[in-house]
């Protein structure tokens, strides 16, 4: 799946790594398992996270993963008020439930922002493979 970040109206970077045990090898910008994996993981700083087929992985376990807060008033190190919360789309169309229930499908295009809309992507093109 295929998660992007906008934070006041910027891209906020998924990092590679999340969700990798060490030993790891790094080249460059990508990461590669050496050892175990969670659930959920990033191997290269595009967004694609990798999801082992498991009964129902959400995003919200992705960023406990990760380190990083996820509500409606805090999108990673970024923070804003109840009046002005989070937004999230699935496949383009706004998601009314709690943000930490998204769940990560196969292919699914989720979009997060904090701040001013950015007009969401509905869909994204996967590498061979994935």
């Amino acid at each position: 799946m295929h998660v992007e970040l906008f934070a006041r109206g910027r891209v906020v970077i998924v990092p590679a790594g999340i969700g990798v045990a060490r030993p790891r090898a790094r080249s460059g910008a990508y990461v590669s398992p050496r050892g175990c994996s969670y659930a959920a993981r990033t191997i290269e700083p595009t967004g694609v996270i990798e999801v082992r087929s498991s009964p129902r992985v959400t995003l919200g376990e992705f960023f406990r993963i990760w380190g990083q807060p996820l509500s409606t008033t805090r999108l990673a190190g970024f923070g804003t008020t109840g009046s002005a919360p989070v937004r999230a789309y699935v496949a383009g169309r706004r998601w009314r439930e709690p943000l930490r229930s998204i769940p990560l499908r196969r292919h699914a295009q989720i979009v997060l922002e904090l701040g001013p809309f950015i007009p969401p992507h509905r869909a994204f093109l996967f590498r061979p493979g994935l």
